[in-house]
């Protein structure tokens, strides 16, 4: 029987990936189960997924709750401090109604245990590029900067989103005819089945189509030398660079980089113009692939805030 363990959670749309780390930061196991994004599936069913997964956590450990001296859950949607206190509410009712004494259990967006997990509670700079678009770093006296994220109305520049807006937009002018004719048009028909003007209207505005689901339309294009799509990805990647000019002033020194996100994890078209874009312009920044993966800093995190002995 482990004397402490500490938990991070790494949550999103999808899955939940769990992690159990004792008193020495040793790795005891790793679970996967089902989603915990509480704004789509709400905090109860979240709770519970959860609640599986450290389960099962505590079985691969060879341990139970009493030994738990912190949780970290790291989730998506728990950006914003209402809706966080929310969820890990919902989660210590749970425990406690389970009959499990309350460990120390803190919360916060996904992206946070990224940039621990990226580099193992060190300095540096996580720039993540899916739907949304956002940066994060961390100084030298652990002080945490963050540019963007602001949401799809009023920023995430250099995200799916606004590549899959610029998108339609062209392919909109295309069809009025004040825009140059883009291969985007031909793609979408193919692999979309939207062939018509009234189609692409009524699935925007009537089914709700994601938008930023589109952004790999774009990259498809510009690798076929479509001027309009490239033109397009330089659009996002110097956005991207811009989220990297903000931070550098703020930081104390030089830290690595790493880039994340769905859109930039790849060795696409899109992450290819970002990488070659950050070189250029900042030479002297080092771009590394992550140490460990967001679960992994989720429990670093636990680990920073540890329960009384």
């Amino acid at each position: 029987m482990h004397k402490s363990l500490y938990l991070g959670f790494d949550g999103g749309a999808t899955k939940t990936t769990g992690i159990a780390m004792d008193g020495d930061r040793n790795i005891l196991g790793e679970v996967t189960g089902g989603p915990s994004n509480f704004q789509i599936i709400g905090t109860e069913q979240a709770s519970e997924n959860i609640f599986a997964v450290t389960e099962t956590l505590l079985v691969k450990a060879g341990s139970g709750f009493p030994v738990i001296r912190s949780i970290y859950l790291a989730i998506a949607g728990a950006g914003r401090i209402a809706d966080a206190d929310r969820m890990r509410d919902a989660f210590k009712e749970l425990i406690t109604k389970r009959g499990h004494p309350l460990p120390v259990i803190s919360i916060g967006s996904d992206a946070i245990a990224a940039l621990e997990g990226a580099f193992s509670g060190r300095p540096g700079i996580i720039l993540i590029s899916g739907t949304g678009s956002i940066l994060f770093a961390k100084d030298s006296s652990d002080r945490i900067h963050r540019v963007g994220g602001w949401g799809r109305f009023i920023g995430d520049e250099g995200s799916g989103y606004a590549i899959g807006h610029d998108c339609l937009s062209a392919i909109a002018r295309q069809l009025d005819g004040r825009g140059k004719q883009t291969t985007m048009w031909h793609l979408l028909k193919e692999k979309r089945g939207i062939g018509t003007s009234q189609e692409l209207i009524s699935g925007v505005y009537q089914h709700e189509l994601d938008i930023a689901s589109f952004a790999p339309i774009v990259i498809e294009a510009a690798g076929l030398g479509d001027e309009i799509a490239n033109e397009i990805l330089s659009k996002s990647a110097d956005a991207l660079c811009e989220h990297v000019e903000a931070v550098l002033p703020q930081l104390d020194t030089t830290v690595p980089l790493v880039l994340s996100g769905s859109l930039l994890d790849p060795k696409n078209l899109f992450s290819q113009k970002v990488r070659l874009n950050l070189q250029t312009r900042f030479p002297h920044l080092k771009i590394q692939e992550p140490d460990h993966p967001p679960a992994v800093g989720a429990a670093l995190l636990a680990f920073r805030k540890p329960g009384p002995s």
